[in-house]
């Protein structure tokens, strides 16, 4: 029985024209374990500067304020729910993250169609600014659906003043799953709210969702199984060695072929059990799409490379990490957390920048 297709039947989408794009190069997954354990995945890629990450601990009942630029103030809200993230530059504002019920929600860059909503005077309650999105979902919500829900009333903003401190402005897009193993992508195009399914389970960076969707097409050739031998006037012609059924995977990493990478590998790897194969899955997986500091360049500088990745367990609640410095897998369980405490808390990625490598040399019988 031939191997079907990875990527057939799963399109829908409309052409956009592309103009040159920055280099950015995050990528996410989601998939399901057979015993319905939710894995979330996703890469962090930056270079324009050093993003020194923090983990921080948001507990519930904790208070914010959405600063919308120019002394204005947005929304107000206090946590229902508490959770962990990742920030940049030791400020407030989480990039990726999962709270105690298992919703994630990660930013990842979306330059060039990125279009926020405008402010208006008279909504400032409802609104709050782009980068206020990943704390709000987390502190507010436990499903995608209330997520799916909520967003239209909701007015989303940029603000030009805390962009400068991120170095520039901050276009993005989001991927939102729950521990049901739902998961939708948010996009804001022109000033309008887009909310897609993400039942592909994928997401990387510009253009829009439905324009990768579309783009599918051209590889639903990809399968896993190699190419039988063909015979060519009875001379046998068979693949030099594995892999063929992958032929024209593209390797390199603009955003659109990562987003078909990342799909083959999520819908041609091999059913896993259970937490821990699905997490050991997903960190081979992420492996894949790792930049190394000067490949992806623009104007010369080393732009691009990945700083951090993470792997959220969405049924047990356990959010793992790894760095550029230190590629040792760490985790925090969620259910050990104290989200009853006065304050927010936060610490480094890593102790130190320094690769945790262990000497086996001893083991050797002596």
């Amino acid at each position: 029985m031939p191997c079907p297709s990875i990527v057939a039947s799963l399109f829908a989408g409309s052409v956009l024209c592309l103009g040159a794009l920055p280099a950015v190069a995050c990528t996410s997954m989601v998939f399901r374990a057979q015993d319905g354990t939710g894995i979330y995945a996703r890469t962090m890629e930056w270079g324009a500067t050093d993003f020194k990450s923090e983990l921080m601990l948001v507990p519930r009942g904790t208070e914010f304020t959405a600063q919308l630029g120019d002394g204005a103030s947005g929304r107000a809200w206090k946590t229902v729910y508490g959770f962990v993230g990742i920030n940049a530059g030791g400020l407030n504002y989480g990039t990726d993250g999962m709270n105690e019920q298992g919703l994630t929600i990660g930013a990842l860059f979306f330059p060039g169609f990125a279009e926020f909503q405008q402010p208006s005077a008279d909504q400032q309650s409802a609104t709050i600014t782009s980068i206020d999105l990943v704390n709000y979902v987390l502190g507010n919500f436990k499903t995608v659906e209330e997520v799916r829900q909520a967003m239209p009333g909701l007015r989303v903003v940029r603000n030009a003043e805390i962009e400068k401190q991120f170095g520039g402005p901050i276009p993005l897009h989001h991927v939102v799953s729950d521990a049901t193993g739902a998961s939708i992508v948010i996009e804001y195009t022109k000033g309008t709210l887009a909310i897609h399914d993400n039942r592909i389970g994928v997401m990387t960076n510009a253009p829009n969702y439905d324009w990768h969707l579309l783009n599918l097409r051209n590889y639903t050739n990809l399968r896993p199984m190699g190419a039988p031998p063909e015979a060519i006037d009875g001379v046998s012609m068979a693949p030099f060695g594995a892999g063929s059924g992958m032929l024209g995977l593209p390797g390199d990493f603009t955003p659109p072929s990562r987003f078909v990478r990342a799909v083959a590998f999520v819908h041609a790897m091999a059913p896993v059990k259970d937490a821990a194969a699905a997490v050991d899955a997903a960190s081979a997986m992420l492996n894949n799409f790792d930049i190394p500091e000067g490949l992806v360049r623009e104007g010369g500088s080393a732009d691009e490379y990945t700083q951090w990745s993470v792997i959220a367990d969405t049924r047990h609640k356990v959010y793992y990490y790894w760095t550029k410095y230190d590629r040792r897998m760490r985790s925090v369980d969620l259910g050990k957390l104290d989200f009853t405490a006065a304050t927010m808390s936060s610490f480094p990625l890593d102790r130190e920048r320094v690769q945790s490598i262990e000497d086996r040399s001893g083991d050797f019988p002596k």
